[in-house]
Parts: C-alpha cells; structure tokens; sequence
C-alpha cells in the first residue's frame, strides 16, 4: 500500500508544482561576447555583442535556443521556455521594439556612476 500511495503522490506533484526556469537562460560563448556584455547592460541595440556574422545570427539564435530547450527537458523542468537568448539586455529589448523609438540614432544620458550611455531616443 506505501508504494501506491508513493506512485500516486509522483504523478500528482508535477502539477502541483510545476517548475520552470526564472529569468535568461546563459546565452553560449559562441553566441554572444561576455567581455564586451561586463559593466552596464546595453540600453540600445548592441549589435556588436553577437558573435556570428549578421547573416547567420538568427540561425545561430535559433540554434542556443533548442539548447536552453533541451537543457530545460533534460533537467525536468515542467514549463519550458525560450531562454530569452535574443535579448542583449532586459531593458533595450523592449524599448527598441516599441514605435516611435529612433534605435538608429540614440540619444544619451549618464549611467549611474557618470558616465555618458546611449539610450532609446523617442521620437
């Protein structure tokens, strides 16, 4: 009787408490350059950070993120995501994608230890 109420008790948990991974999933050396990501995240597009040739960056994207997926699956995890692995930053990935923002042209502000920073321009 203990190992069916066991058996029972395993196949109910997962939907009791189903994990998931909380915030990015470490993007591969390959793919991105942590020396150049160090210091304050990118407040505009920081195309510099990538590693492949823009021609194959989204391949290569796409490539880290069946990794961070598999990763996910291997360690047993209920709720997988995409690993955020194409966000250089958690803040420039939302600004840039928003209208009325120039990324071509940014405009700047000092950082918190004084230093100038490009940031999203609005338009």
């Amino acid at each position: 009787m203990g190992m069916q109420v066991i058996d029972r008790v395993a196949r109910v948990l997962p939907s009791l408490f189903p994990t998931s991974l909380v915030g990015s999933f470490a993007q591969p050396d390959w793919l991105i350059d942590r020396e150049r990501l160090a210091g304050f995240p990118p407040r505009v597009r920081a195309r510099d950070l990538w590693r492949p040739a823009a021609e194959y960056l989204v391949e290569a994207q796409d490539d880290a993120t069946l990794v961070a997926i598999l990763a996910q699956e291997r360690a047993g995890l209920d709720i997988i995501t995409d690993g955020e692995i194409r966000r250089e930053s958690y803040s420039n990935h939302f600004a840039t994608a928003l209208g009325g923002v120039d990324i071509e042209h940014p405009g700047e502000a000092l950082d918190r230890s004084g230093h100038p920073n490009p940031v999203p321009r609005v338009v």
